[in-house]
């Protein structure tokens, strides 16, 4: 193994040691959506899966397989969401501009 990378690593792992014990805050936190909680974003907004897909234009199957746990959204998927539960209204009329 390359020394620089390991050097990094060992680094990079110590680190989260030090995170996880509270001796350092982390550098970043990210929210992790369950597919409970996409599925209770959807639901605030009264849509169906259908109606929240085309809404917010996002793939139909996309949100499917947010909900059914096939796959998880990613860092700006996840921000999208978080949006559109805070204000689906305003999404919707930024999306139609």
């Amino acid at each position: 193994m390359d020394k620089k990378l390991f050097k990094e690593l060992e680094g990079n792992l110590k680190e989260a040691v030090n995170v996880a014990r509270g001796k350092l805050p982390p550098k970043a936190a990210f929210v992790v959506l369950s597919p409970s909680d996409i599925k209770a974003i959807r639901a605030g907004t009264r849509m169906s899966q259908t109606e929240f897909a085309y809404a917010f234009q996002l793939k139909l199957e996309t949100i499917k397989g947010w909900e059914q746990g096939k796959r998880r959204p990613d860092v700006a998927s996840t921000n999208y969401l978080r949006v559109i539960e805070a204000d689906p209204e305003f999404v919707q009329q930024t999306l139609a501009a």
